[in-house]
């Protein structure tokens, strides 16, 4: 379930019911729109039914006709192009999204880097570029580096790569420095001055744009249109990335992932239809929690236990047999990287059973033995299952370096910005960040940040009760909304699922997977399962009675079978 948007605009059930009954909608879904604040019949339309038309112009982009006359030119001149992408799943989808379609053009001469996470850590490395040029011996040949979801505040090796011959250009997401790389050319939408009208782009978003950039050039240099690739058939990879990397599906993102998420489903690419085939949820249509809970974890495992080149030659695997090798071999990391984060969460929590920590308000952590890949992994689930951030710290070499997760409403980065002077290295933003600090110096950084996430907590006030975004009345839900919900998906930041509510008697309650209350809801022309998690023993014995709910539609994908599901987030007995 996604977090539900702040300070939502109130419900007008009149001009909600003009609206559904010139439009032809259930009152319940244009509900939904009012409570996102679209509230007129064009931003419905436009919402319920994206299209890629409505993408703005590739040239809005600072930077991006020097980009891509830079990038066509080396294409046309056939010269070395070395692809620079970040380990985790939107960096790799991005890389492999470039690799592809410069593949497809024709273009031979084409080579990728990977940093490693442990032993090259976040970000362009010059020793990564200078051995590159060693291999290849292509520094004569004026090559072409294009990092993708990186780069942007890599002053040092951008200045390296230009000395060993490279011309550079940056495609990055994150946040600018002051004062930029010297790149030949920079795509970021939040660098000053850009015009660009949607900022959250992922870091593939970024490298699509670029290659609209390109084949627009390819096109003015005299390439026929109709003899370029189709830029549509590579919208899988946007999908993926921009999800993994958890960017708002609003404006042009749920333009891009709400297409991609079809040629997902169509399992056209090799790569992808293996990683959904062993992860289970293969021959049907695809969903965003489908990616964030099944193929992205499995992406992101090669970079964090191993490298992240298995998860980039899946990606650009034209062969079936060698796709379902690679992904065979993603779902056995996959299976180590649970296994290790399991393992740190138990001894986190056998420690604070045995209170062996003095923190109150942050859970601060560290062991030799922890495998640095996946100390992000265990912090999220510790945090979300305990409340309060968490931090946790491989040690080694008298360096502790970790990684940490906040909760909502806390900035985790100002918190550890304010004991800064006890680090060698910190970077993230207000819900994740990574930083490194000596191991000395560990006990007084955490009694310091402790202090100050006390002190940041107690201003952050208590959000109220979900409210659902639709009640249905009479105790009835519409049929009809479920005939048109899909139109509301892309779900995920900026676009949740939304909630309802129903009063009503529950059907063949049960208990199910140890505490979970399982139960039917019946209506004429309506019958679907429903789930409370982790209310079974409270309110079994009172699942006679008229209960309140409030809950998500979901699909419910099970043997080739998909049905609709109530999941509830609230439940209490009316007393009736």
């Amino acid at each position: 379930m996604f977090d539900t948007p702040l300070d939502p605009p109130a419900l007008e059930p009149g001009r909600c019911r003009l609206l559904a009954q010139r439009l032809g909608l259930p009152q319940a879904l244009v509900a939904v729109l009012w409570r996102r604040g679209v509230q007129d019949e064009a931003g419905i339309s436009a919402f319920l039914y994206p299209n890629l038309q409505e993408l703005p112009d590739p040239d809005l982009m600072r930077g991006m006709r020097e980009a891509s006359t830079i990038m066509a030119t080396a294409v046309e001149e056939g010269r070395p192009i070395v692809i620079y992408a970040d380990y985790d799943a939107d960096g790799v989808t991005a890389g492999a999204l470039l690799y592809l379609f410069l593949r497809r053009l024709g273009h031979r001469n084409l080579h990728y880097l990977l940093p490693h996470r442990i032993t090259d850590g976040y970000g362009v490395h010059a020793h990564l570029l200078g051995a590159m040029t060693q291999k290849l011996a292509i520094a004569s040949c004026n090559p072409l580096l294009i990092t993708v979801d990186c780069g942007i505040s890599d002053h040092r090796a951008v200045t390296a790569a230009k000395e060993l011959g490279y011309t550079v250009i940056i495609t990055d997401h994150h946040r600018p420095p002051a004062i930029l790389p010297p790149a030949a050319a920079i795509l970021n939408p939040h660098q000053e001055g850009c015009p660009f009208p949607h900022k959250e782009l992922a870091g593939v978003g970024v490298a699509f744009y670029l290659l609209m950039g390109l084949r627009r050039r390819l096109v003015q240099a005299g390439r026929p249109a109709e003899k370029l690739p189709n830029l549509k058939g590579y919208l899988d990879l946007v999908a993926l990335g921009t999800v993994a990397d958890m960017v708002s599906v609003r404006g042009i993102n749920r333009i891009l992932v709400k297409a991609g998420l079809a040629v997902l489903g169509s399992g056209a690419r090799p790569g992808l239809a293996a990683l959904s085939a062993v992860a289970g949820i293969g021959g049907q249509p695809l969903s965003t929690a489908d990616i964030s809970f099944q193929l992205a974890p499995r992406i992101n495992a090669a970079g964090r236990i191993a490298t992240p080149e298995t998860a980039f030659r899946l990606l650009i695997s034209e062969s079936p047999a060698e796709a379902a090798d690679l992904a065979a071999e993603l779902e056995e990391m996959n299976r180590q990287r649970r296994e290790l984060s399991e393992r740190i969460s138990a001894e986190v929590k056998e420690k604070i059973t045995l209170k062996q920590s003095d923190n109150k308000n942050i859970l601060i952590h560290s062991s030799p033995e922890w495998h640095p890949g996946v100390l992000g992994i265990a912090a999220t689930r510790l945090s979300r299952e305990f409340q309060r951030p968490t931090i946790l710290f491989n040690l080694g070499e008298g360096v502790a370096r970790g990684s940490g997760r906040s909760v909502a409403g806390l900035d985790l980065l100002a918190a550890v910005t304010t004991c800064q002077e006890w680090l060698t290295g910190y970077g993230g933003h207000a819900a994740a960040l990574g930083l490194s600090l000596d191991q000395g110096h560990l006990a007084a950084f955490s009694r310091q940040l402790d202090q100050e996430v006390g002190r940041l907590m107690a201003e952050i006030p208590q959000p109220p009760p979900a409210e659902p975004d639709w009640f249905f009345p009479d105790g009835r839900l519409d049929p009809r909304l479920l005939e048109v919900y899909p139109l509301l998906e892309p779900f995920g930041p900026g676009n949740p699922e939304p909630l309802f509510g129903v009063q009503g008697k529950l059907e063949r309650p049960g208990i199910v997977g140890g505490n979970h209350l399982r139960f039917r809801w019946r209506q004429p022309g309506l019958s679907c399962s429903g789930i409370a998690f982790d209310h079974g023993a409270d309110l079994l014995p009172l699942s006679h009675q008229t209960m309140n709910l409030t809950f998500a539609f979901q699909r419910n994908n099970y043997q080739g079978r998909s049905n609709w599901q109530m999941r509830v987030f609230g439940i209490t007995p009316t007393g009736n």
